[in-house]
């Protein structure tokens, strides 16, 4: 009888640490693989600005996001920045503004479903805006801004990434001026 109930207690025991090894070794299930297997991302944004975009994780929680486009929804330049008169202005923030961005993320997730999962994201960063054309000084500003958004990414297909964000900017250099910008995008990973 010793050799039988030694042998359950063995078994018992060998089944208990096959359980704990593989609880171990299991991961959660993932709804996408974007910023877990899949760390780069490049799409497009329609918005402020309209252009290219890309996005590197560093971690689950952190990645850097970059834009490159046209500034088509902007303030209309000197006219409201207390230059010359409107009936003046020689030049707007159109298509012919290209704007730079770069920006760090913090992201968490809102909810993670069989089909998507939702992420919230806030970050800080700076832009650049260039005016090219018909511009006659203050061709160039610098300013910081300030993303919120939200970030969906989906198990089919996984390197998927549609993305909505608005972010307010404040500029300073050379001339002060406040902007609220945003952009929705989508991104594929790799």
């Amino acid at each position: 009888m010793d050799t039988r109930s030694s042998r359950v207690e063995r078994r018992r025991l060998l089944g208990a640490l096959t359980l704990i090894v593989l609880g171990a070794l299991a991961q959660p299930a993932r709804a996408t693989e974007v910023g877990y297997t899949r760390q780069y991302g490049v799409g497009v944004m329609l918005g402020d600005p309209t252009g290219l975009t890309g996005k590197a994780w560093l971690s689950r929680t952190n990645a850097i996001d970059v834009g490159l486009g046209a500034y088509a929804w902007g303030p209309p330049g000197d006219c409201v920045r207390g230059g010359p008169a409107p009936a003046v202005c020689t030049h707007a923030w159109d298509q012919n503004t290209m704007s730079v961005h770069a920006d760090y993320l913090w992201e968490s997730k809102i909810v993670e479903g069989h089909l998507a999962q939702l992420d919230w994201h806030i970050g800080g960063g700076a832009r650049a805006l260039f005016v090219s054309g018909n511009c006659a000084g203050n061709c160039w500003d610098l300013g910081a801004r300030a993303p919120v958004g939200l970030d969906l990414t989906f198990q089919q297909p996984t390197f998927l990434e549609v993305f909505f964000e608005l972010a307010p900017a404040f500029y300073a250099v050379p001339v002060a001026f406040f902007s609220f910008e945003g952009a929705l995008g989508a991104r594929g990973y790799f």
